[in-house]
């Protein structure tokens, strides 16, 4: 399978051919990893915000990465590219409405306004973007989350909690959503198509 590798401003780097170890491994309400393995007849910097595109889904890597050299005209390359989903471990939910940016308040709201904040703090995060929606919010009572240093990945966990019922927070190409996320079969690419399978970890939605 051929990818494009785009640098952080959305040019292209390169395409590349990856090889049949390469994998996508995506947990409701966890980490979104894109692995892919390749040899590359060039030497290709690859920075951090470095990202490709899969099956509707961005990816990005988190760390300048070095290839192994095989000989004068070749070069080995296994990456690990992150999802949206792993991302926002890094990013705080802030409270801004009085200017300032405060990581420890209280709110009461209903469950979607919630999950618009921590959305604002995704795009923030992304740099200030307004890309990232909310899209299905199950519930409509008021709910109140401590918002003590949390994280936006810990804070839609505590809104699909508080929310009731089997809710899951999950994320479909740029939406949000805090609801119960139906699965489909497990996936397998065929042989000779580079990446070959799809895992997902049901164990959230028994």
């Amino acid at each position: 399978m051929l990818l494009t590798i785009y640098d952080k401003a959305g040019t292209k780097r390169a395409d590349v051919a990856v090889n049949d170890s390469s994998t996508q491994s995506k947990e409701v309400q966890g980490d979104n990893v894109l692995s892919l393995s390749f040899s590359y007849y060039d030497f290709l910097p690859l920075d951090v915000n470095d990202y490709t595109d899969y099956l509707g889904e961005r990816y990005w890597l988190t760390e300048r990465y070095t290839p192994k050299q095989v000989n004068e005209g070749e070069w080995d390359y296994d990456l690990k590219l992150y999802g949206v989903e792993s991302l926002i471990k890094r990013f705080l939910v802030l409270e801004t409405t009085d200017g300032d940016t405060n990581p420890v308040f209280t709110l009461t709201a209903t469950p979607r306004e919630h999950a618009a904040l921590v959305v604002k703090a995704i795009n923030d995060g992304m740099g200030h973007t307004t890309d990232w929606k909310v899209g299905t919010v199950e519930g409509t009572e008021l709910i109140t989350i401590d918002y003590e240093g949390m994280y936006c990945d810990e804070a839609l966990k505590a809104i699909a909690e508080k929310a009731g019922g089997k809710v899951e927070w999950w994320v479909e190409g740029q939406t949000v959503n805090v609801c119960r996320c139906e699965h489909g079969e497990e996936i397998t690419l065929g042989y000779g198509k580079g990446l070959t399978s799809l895992e997902k970890d049901t164990s959230n939605t028994a």
